[in-house]
């Protein structure tokens, strides 16, 4: 690599960490969060697994210490491995506020950079790369995410669809089938939000449906190829997850469509849009952001002159539009697995995705791809970013929304573990138990002010006297995987209500509870951690590295 090369390099890694630099610009310079929707469920969340992590704990499966001690399985159903940057920078020194938000930086990187090598990747183009980075990374539905939702998971996943759309790209319109990203980046939205993955999986379905009549066998063979790679690397939590669905039925089983998602029209989408702002989440307004909108609207008046391929754009961001909306009936899967998308205009994210490599191929279409020209669409995306965050900051201030600081980021919201609750065992009356944190004799609640009970990190001890043979309900929501131990001898535990049960006999009882974790969650981390390293060490044997 010649010194103009590695100059040109430095210069776009230095635009694109700009951009994610503008995307949080001016939270990070608060000492403080406003604490909007998600952020309570997640703040725990992190928190949680910087404990996990600091007992060298990757996946804790189980976080104990969450909903008042009850124990809550959010890792086994909202994978937590790539919190881990965040628990680096607290296990570093860092206070929660500013780790929270290098956190959210490096997530807008990750985007950026993505974002940017997918479009080069098939066009061969810095200027066109560097403009879908700042349109998509800076897109209003991805600002909503971050800033307004705290919809960590949801953030996440923009960072790697670009990965999952290259993967297709170069199956379907390339020689070179790339399969490995498609699989790896399948792998990495599952571990970042299962219910995105699972809706990219149904798009990648009706994708390859509709291009049925180009699928050769190599097509076909790849296809199948970052499956196997998708479950492979998945396998530590894709096993474990159907392991506990199949042992016990969750609410999430039985989850209907938001009120939010069903009143969302075309004509909301574009009031809020044309606003460039979005309420806090009380009044939360989903919207694509003005310059998506207006990138539409230009695309729509001028159709005729449109190239083939911005058509076809333009025709699949008008579908998402109408999936995302209620042009879609989506009362009808109100009661169906689709209902798992809980409010439709989460597919906002699809669209912004979209949106954003039409308004790039536009551009291209319009030749307005000279310095200056690139100059000006990334400045006044940058722009509107900016008005549309110190708007987001002004209408919490006003609103005087909770904050969260590093001084008081662990004394609220104790028992919060998420809107819908949605981790519980069906028909759990999570209420009654917070209510009463105690254990639970017979049906009755057992309150004595001597009781010995200690919390540590993955365990829990009780001392309970018996009356006879009867039946204890810990205090901690039941998932396959509990050890019980009454005076130091392994027992029989079982789900009652939703809580770890066991039968004691009488006189004084020793209890101590632990996640010891199920075979299953063992032998999965240690196949994707195998698969992993062998998938590493073929590729570098392939590109003969050790040979150079």
């Amino acid at each position: 690599m010649d010194i103009k090369e590695k100059k040109t390099k430095i210069i776009i890694l230095s635009a694109l960490f700009l951009i994610s630099v503008i995307s949080i610009f001016p939270y990070f310079f608060n000492n403080y969060i406003f604490s909007q929707d998600d952020l309570i469920f997640h703040r725990t969340r992190l928190e949680s697994y910087t404990l996990a992590i600091r007992h060298w704990d990757f996946f804790p499966r189980i976080f104990s210490n969450m909903g008042l001690n009850f124990g809550y399985g959010a890792d086994l159903f909202y994978p937590s491995i790539l919190l881990l940057p965040f628990a680096v920078f607290r296990i570093l020194g860092l206070s929660y506020v500013p780790s929270y938000y290098l956190y959210q930086l490096l997530i807008s990187f990750i985007t950026a950079v993505s974002s940017y090598y997918f479009l080069f990747t098939i066009k061969n183009s810095r200027k066109q790369a560097l403009l879908f980075a700042s349109f998509y990374t800076l897109s209003t539905y991805r600002l909503i995410d971050q800033s307004v939702r705290a919809a960590l998971g949801e953030t996440l996943a923009f960072a790697f669809i670009p990965l999952v759309a290259l993967g297709v790209y170069s199956i379907f319109y390339s020689d070179k089938h790339r399969w490995q990203l498609l699989g790896v980046g399948m792998s990495l939205l599952i571990a970042s939000h299962l219910i995105t993955a699972f809706y990219s999986v149904i798009l990648l379905l009706i994708f390859f449906l509709i291009h049925w009549k180009k699928c050769r066998v190599a097509q076909i063979k790849s296809i199948l190829q970052a499956t196997l790679l998708a479950v492979g690397l998945s396998a530590w939590f894709l096993f474990p997850y159907l392991e506990q669905i199949n042992h016990l039925t969750f609410n999430f089983s039985t989850i209907t469509l938001w009120a939010s998602g069903l009143n969302f029209s075309l004509g909301n989408l574009f009031v809020n849009s044309l606003a460039n702002l979005s309420a806090p989440f009380t009044e939360l307004k989903p919207n694509i952001g003005l310059f998506l909108l207006v990138s539409l609207i230009v695309a729509a008046v001028n159709y005729r002159k449109l190239s083939s391929t911005n058509k076809k754009l333009f025709f699949i961001t008008l579908a998402m539009i109408v999936f995302a909306t209620n042009l879609f009936p989506w009362g009808l899967f109100n009661d169906s697995i689709l209902a798992t998308i809980q409010f439709p205009w989460r597919l906002l994210l699809f669209v912004s995705f979209f949106a954003s490599l039409l308004a790039v191929s536009l551009i291209e279409q319009f030749r307005l791809l000279s310095k200056k020209d690139v100059l000006l669409f990334i400045v006044l995306t940058s722009f509107l970013t900016l008005g549309f965050n110190v708007n987001n900051l002004i209408q919490s201030k006003v609103q005087n929304n909770i904050t969260v600081t590093n001084d008081n980021f662990t004394d609220f919201y104790a028992s919060e573990i998420g809107h819908g609750k949605e981790y519980l065992v069906k028909d759990t009356d999570f209420k009654t138990y917070f209510s009463s944190p105690n254990l639970i004799i017979d049906g009755i609640p057992y309150v004595n002010p001597s009781q010995k009970t200690i919390n540590k990190y993955n365990h829990s001890e009780y001392s309970v006297r018996i009356n006879g043979n009867q039946e204890v309900q810990l205090p901690k929501f039941y998932y396959k995987g509990y050890e019980v131990k009454v005076n130091q001898k392994v027992v029989e535990n079982y789900n009652k209500n939703g809580l770890v049960t066991v039968k004691l006999s009488q006189g004084i009882n020793d209890i101590r509870i632990t996640y010891k974790k199920t075979p299953i969650q063992k032998v999965s981390v240690i196949f994707s951690v195998l698969f992993t390293i062998a998938l590493l060490f073929f590729t570098i044997i392939r590109k003969k590295s050790f040979f150079r």
